[in-house]
């Protein structure tokens, strides 16, 4: 069997650790722009929707299995339970929410977002406003087309309880 020379094996694991250290390496600039930009038209969406009492707008933006974990309640599967959760919030109040994106992360066909959002909820049959604020953090995912949907999310309140 006839040895390789040295310089042979060097170059060959040098080319291996180069392809490593690729692989691995995060992701370019040009990916986390776009989609930085599209999770921003998501909450702008999102904000928008809830603003205007459209429920089924809002509801476009989760993907069918999407979960959210309100705080203090149990976890509303899918998009059947989020319509009948927001919708009787929607038929209580009357929304004002703005969503401001602290950090968003992406990794292929997901994404996720961090956040603080602010709100005020006023009662439709009278009563004083109740001011919210809060954080957020949501995964969303890539959908086929190459829009990007909510499939999680969780938050909670900076305000005590009462």
């Amino acid at each position: 069997m006839k040895k390789q020379p040295p310089c042979h094996v060097w170059r060959c694991a040098l080319t291996g650790v180069t392809l490593l250290l690729a692989a691995c390496s995060p992701p370019q600039r040009s990916d986390a722009e776009p989609v930085t930009a599209a999770v921003n038209a998501v909450w702008t969406r999102y904000s928008s929707s809830l603003n205007a009492g459209d429920l089924d707008s809002w509801l476009s933006l989760w993907t069918d299995d999407g979960v959210q974990l309100p705080p203090g309640e149990l976890p509303v599967v899918g998009k059947d339970q989020l319509r009948a959760r927001n919708k009787g919030v929607l038929d209580k109040f009357t929304v004002n929410l703005s969503i401001a994106t602290d950090e968003v992360g992406v990794a292929g066909d997901w994404a996720f977002a961090r956040g603080m959002y602010t709100a005020t909820l006023t009662p439709k049959e009278g009563g004083p406003a109740i001011p919210i604020n809060g954080k957020y953090i949501t995964i969303l995912k890539r959908q086929a087309d190459g829009s990007w949907k909510i499939h999680r999310d969780i938050f909670n309140s900076n305000v005590p309880s009462r």
